[in-house]
This record gives structure tokens, C-alpha cells and sequence, in this order.
């Protein structure tokens, strides 16, 4: 018998996904994931561009975390998509957790994970794009289907 000390495997769980969506709970399953996001969720990720103050921001990021957690089983850190205000902003990021909407002209540099997301966005392909804090993307067709 083999009597050494095991290695000590450590996992990270993220503090935000704990207290939302509880430390027992299963991550989202492969259906839950490919799941079409509805009308209503795209149109939310439109109505960022009509000029929000910062409680109905606020307000409106708290739906749509609600949405991500009863209806996919996990929440994005955010989402990225094309902005629609004009020159010189050509995309925009909402924090889901902090409810911070930023918009960005094509010099400015984007934080990551959302960077990588940008470059989805540009190809005019995706309606918007959720990003984890895994890294993981996850663009969004504008008819709310997934591509995985």
C-alpha cells in the first residue's frame, strides 16, 4: 500500500456565483447553455444605447442577472455588443455585477476578458456577445441563438 500524501487539489470558486446562485449548485447543462436567449434579453442589450441613468441601469443589469440565473442556470460577467450612439463609440460593455456601462471608440482599449469579445462583435455576425468570468464567450445571434 501506498501510503503518501495526496496532492491537494484546490478549486476556485468564484464569490459572486456563491452567493447568487448557492455554493451546492450544478453548473448549466450543455441544454441550459445552447438554450436560445429570448426577445426580451436582446432587446435589454439594445436599450443600453437609449440613454440610461444609473438606477435604471442598475435596475435593468439586476433583470437580466435574474434572467441569466433562472432561465440558463449561469451568469455572464457581462456582455459586449456594437453601440448605436454614434461616432466615436463603436461597441460597448455592461458589467453585469456592477451594473458599469462602458463605450469605446476604436482606439480605446478594452479590458479582458471582454477584449476578446470585441473582435466577435465587430465581424457584424453577433447581436451581442456574454462573457464569464472563465474567459469562456458565448456569442448570441440576433434570432437568440447561441453559438457554442
Amino acid at each position: 500500500m501506498n501510503f503518501q500524501r495526496r496532492r491537494r487539489v484546490e478549486t476556485h470558486i468564484d464569490p459572486r456565483a456563491a452567493t447568487t446562485r448557492g455554493a451546492r449548485q450544478s453548473l448549466p447543462t450543455q441544454h441550459q447553455v445552447r438554450k436560445p436567449r429570448h426577445a426580451g434579453l436582446v432587446k435589454a442589450v439594445h436599450s443600453f444605447d437609449a440613454g440610461l441613468d444609473s438606477a435604471s441601469r442598475a435596475q435593468l443589469a439586476a433583470w437580466i442577472r435574474a434572467e441569466y440565473e433562472s432561465e440558463f442556470g449561469d451568469v455572464p460577467l457581462g456582455l459586449f455588443s456594437l453601440c448605436h450612439l454614434g461616432p466615436p463609440y463603436i461597441d460597448h460593455r455592461l458589467d453585469l455585477w456592477r451594473s458599469i456601462l462602458e463605450h469605446y471608440a476604436p482606439a480605446d482599449v478594452v479590458p479582458e476578458p471582454f477584449a476578446q469579445a470585441r473582435m466577435l462583435v465587430r465581424s457584424g455576425a453577433y447581436e451581442f456577445v456574454e462573457v464569464y468570468a472563465s474567459g469562456e464567450l458565448r456569442p448570441v445571434l440576433a434570432d437568440g441563438s447561441v453559438v457554442v
